[in-house]
């Protein structure tokens, strides 16, 4: 093999030459540093961060590499040596008891604190969760850089360390896309925004923010990501029968009115409005995404989605969510109790083997992770990979008496993880990927049926959109039929 042959993009020796410089000590020093290569003129530079193990100087390093890996691996000068400096001058302030860091100088680290605790009150939990990844962002790279001094150059730095992710940090972190860079970028001047209107920051702060443009498609390094289509109703009925009957009616109730998934899940007795003379239940929801703009909200549930909330509505209370994990639970347990197959004279008695206190309890209504999850676990097993190499494979357990046949149970998915070599889990993820759907293409599923039998405007309505260009563009995909007959026509 030629030895100036370049390696492969996914080979252990690429992945090592693209790992960032790691955070370390000098030996006989206290200080922290890290050494990096020019790219283009191979010059090596040690760059000292601060005592070893302090947050200033972890936060330094995080900056360095994201300064580096935005000048394309050139050496960075200019910012390092302004937070160097602000560094000391902050310590030097603390040592002669001067004002404190809140009243002379509020840090980002102390406005994020404020701002996450009034985001309590205001915004909802996922929304809560996607700030919570940008700000974690903005923490790690300016903690202790006071906040007045935060501009677009900074922010630029933030941006760059999203596009490009962080796979080999303590909580690895895929790149992400152009559109979600552009909302967490969004996210992060909100937070200026806020800090302004509470006479916290001076407002020309948010206004500097907002003169960096946003990531343009084709302009920019971010991946972009392919638009969300409608799931085949023949892959939906193969994953069914590996999802309990909770999950299956929500599929259910979703192909039959183009709800969001979040609107069902709390769905309870007394929030149904039966109409029996028009045949149609009707829910009005107080809950929904967007009901803060004062928008109202109708699920109009037909004969189909009345099926399938039907056997959910025998005993069962009126404030009781109809879809319950916890019920969903029990009726797996008790089914696999039904067919086992040791007497109960041998083994465990059912019942008996209960903890005080399990890591997990089911909840009483899904949430959309859990949704997704349970979706997730049902493709993996209706479309296996065909190499038997990813399946679970049966282990012995270790203990067992040497006269006695070894005992065996099924690996666990995590010791199927670590078993599979790092080209394995790729080619794992790529087939699980290819072959898994979410929740949310089941609405785009029902726009595109409900626009092609009844016409856009009925598709509107039914998704709860005010206009009808958001259906037509982004839920119900055109059906391509008529196109062709029209073409063998006239073209």
């Amino acid at each position: 093999m030629p030895k100036n042959r370049p390696p492969k993009p996914n080979s252990p020796r690429t992945q090592i030459a693209l790992r960032p410089p790691g955070y370390r000590s000098r030996r006989g020093y206290e200080q922290a540093l890290v050494t990096l290569t020019d790219s283009r003129t191979k010059k090596r530079r040690d760059y000292w961060l601060g005592p070893f193990g302090s947050p200033q100087s972890r936060e330094l390093y995080h900056l360095l590499i994201a300064q580096w890996e935005a000048l394309d691996r050139r050496l960075p000068d200019q910012l390092y040596a302004q937070q160097r400096i602000a560094m000391q001058i902050r310590s030097t302030r603390g040592a002669h008891g001067g004002e404190s860091r809140l009243e002379a100088d509020e840090t980002i680290s102390d406005l994020i604190g404020a701002y996450w605790r009034w985001t309590k009150t205001y915004y909802s939990s996922s929304e809560r969760t996607l700030i919570k990844g940008a700000l974690r962002i903005v923490r790690k790279l300016f903690g202790s850089t006071p906040a007045s001094e935060f501009g677009p150059n900074r922010l630029r730095l933030v941006r760059d360390d999203m596009v490009r992710g962080d796979p080999h940090g303590d909580k690895p972190r895929i790149a992400w896309s152009r559109p979600y860079v552009n909302g967490q970028i969004h996210r992060v001047c909100a937070m200026f925004k806020w800090a302004a209107s509470h006479e916290k920051l001076p407002a020309s702060i948010y206004q500097q923010l907002k003169t960096v443009p946003a990531l343009k498609r084709g302009r920019s390094p971010a991946r972009e990501t392919k638009p969300v289509g409608p799931v085949a109703v023949e892959t939906v009925e193969a994953t069914r029968p590996f999802l309990s009957r909770q999950v299956n009616a929500l599929i259910d109730l979703q192909l039959n009115t183009g709800a969001r998934g979040g609107e069902l899940f709390m769905l309870r007795p007394r929030d149904l409005v039966m109409e029996d003379s028009k045949g149609v239940w009707m829910v009005y929801l107080k809950q929904h995404k967007t009901a803060h703009h004062g928008h109202a909200r109708t699920l109009y549930l037909g004969p189909k989605a009345q099926a399938a909330i039907r056997p959910f509505l025998s005993g069962a209370a009126l404030d009781a969510c109809l879809f319950s994990p916890a019920q969903a639970e029990q009726e797996r347990l008790a089914a696999r109790a039904a067919a086992r197959k040791t007497p109960l004279s041998c083994g465990n008695v059912p019942g008996s083997n209960r903890v005080q206190s399990r890591r997990w309890t089911p909840a009483d209504h899904y949430t959309a992770d859990s949704y997704r999850r349970a979706i997730e676990r049902a493709c993996d097993q209706a479309f296996p990979h065909p190499d038997p190499v990813y399946h679970r494979q049966r282990i012995i357990v270790p203990g067992a008496r040497s006269d006695r046949k070894p005992r065996t149970r099924l690996e666990t998915l995590k010791e199927v993880h670590e078993r599979l070599t790092v080209e394995q889990r790729e080619e794992l993820n790529r087939w699980r990927k290819a072959h898994r759907w979410h929740p949310h293409q089941l609405r785009h599923t029902a726009a595109t049926i409900i626009r092609r039998e009844c016409g856009l405007e009925a598709a509107r309505i039914a998704l709860g959109h005010s206009s009808a260009l958001v259906t037509d563009a982004v839920y119900a995909q055109r059906d391509m039929d008529k196109v062709v007959e029209v073409m063998k026509r006239i073209g």
